[in-house]
């Protein structure tokens, strides 16, 4: 079983699918995790593309892989800004881990068309 965890409000009221919705996106298209971070950052992307259509999107996967039992701590801080209508645009950032030792960071953003 996957682990999902939403890291950040949305920065907006407006979604362009609704939070279940892109929480079930996110982890269905990172389920395997035998495929790349482009890979998977597609998936999202054509997922998201057919649930919206009045809405752009940008995706952003980072995976960290400490599942061949390395033993240290490690610390990432991302942050991304924008410029945009604050009403109608927006991003959300999700972790997710959908085996021991594997996390991805996905950042989604969107902007109204």
């Amino acid at each position: 079983m996957s682990i999902v965890q939403v890291n950040s409000s949305p920065s907006s009221n407006e979604y362009p699918v609704n939070a279940e919705k892109l929480t079930s996106i996110i982890e269905t298209c990172l389920s395997d995790s035998s495929l790349g971070p482009e890979t998977h950052t597609n998936l999202i992307l054509t997922e998201l593309s057919k649930s919206s259509s009045v809405h752009k999107f940008v995706v952003s996967v980072t995976r960290v892989d400490s599942s061949k039992g390395s033993h240290f701590d490690l610390g990432i801080e991302s942050h991304i800004g924008g410029y945009w209508n604050k009403t109608k645009d927006g991003v959300v950032s999700h972790t997710v881990e959908p085996s021991p030792g594997i996390h991805y960071l996905v950042t989604v953003i969107w902007v109204s068309k």
